[in-house]
């Protein structure tokens, strides 16, 4: 597998290489060409989009789309949206055009023609951020959920699809979601993807050693090659 590790012993020289690396990947923004950043929810990036989001980039032309929600309103303590408010976008980075997943809509199957057809409109994604769970999902890519196989394929013939999630210790009470599938995935420039800990760095190993199509994360770095970069904090976190 093509994909590059870097390694960090200190989380905040961890971070301080994210916005090193994600400034310089949205770069041609700032000859005004507009670019797309995808980003993933969880604790890991917190500190990371806190950082960026202070980041002396034209924001104007950086359009910050999400890579996967929780059916859930925005004011939400499970929402994306809600943490991409409070953590980048409450910085400079506020002038950046934000592409929300949620809608009214009942069910996110039902929204997921309108929100791809949204981020059918978007400029070239620059970057995307990725994370992986303790079940090695990435984006909402669910195993066990009817839709795994359609949300994660590389020519899936939509760029967002709904997903019902299986209700696990991992997914919790946000068993509805929406997620970009694995043909918008595919369209990276760059894709990041942050590890925290020996324990998810281990699982993502043993991920990379076996055929990759086996797990979530692993279609995901078989669909993006050499475009993946891990960042991986050791230590027990």
């Amino acid at each position: 597998m093509s994909f590059r590790l870097t390694k960090f012993s200190d989380d905040a020289a961890m971070t301080k290489a994210l916005v090193v690396a994600s400034c310089k990947a949205l770069e041609m923004s700032q000859n005004g060409t507009p670019q797309s950043l995808l980003l993933s929810g969880g604790s890991s990036p917190v500190a990371f989009y806190t950082a960026l989001g202070a980041a002396p980039l034209d924001w104007s032309h950086i359009h910050v789309a999400l890579v996967d929600e929780r059916w859930v309103d925005a004011e939400n303590e499970g929402s994306n949206t809600r943490l991409i408010n409070t953590t980048l976008r409450a910085q400079i980075a506020g002038a950046a055009p934000f592409v929300e997943m949620k809608t009214p809509h009942p069910i996110p199957q039902e929204a997921a023609p309108l929100v791809a057809a949204d981020y059918a409109k978007l400029p070239p994604i620059g970057l995307s951020i990725l994370g992986m769970g303790p079940d090695a999902h990435t984006a909402s890519w669910f195993e066990k959920a009817a839709e795994y196989d359609a949300v994660s394929a590389a020519d899936a013939p939509l760029g967002v699809a709904g997903i019902t999630a299986p209700k696990t210790p991992v997914t919790g009470i946000y068993l509805d979601r929406i997620t970009i599938t694995g043909s918008f995935l595919g369209g990276s420039a760059q894709a990041f993807l942050i590890l925290k800990g020996d324990t998810r760095l281990s699982l993502f190993e043993q991920c990379m050693n076996q055929d990759l199509s086996a797990s979530p994360i692993g279609r995901a770095a078989k669909i993006l090659g050499d475009r993946l970069h891990v960042f991986a904090l050791m230590g027990e976190q």
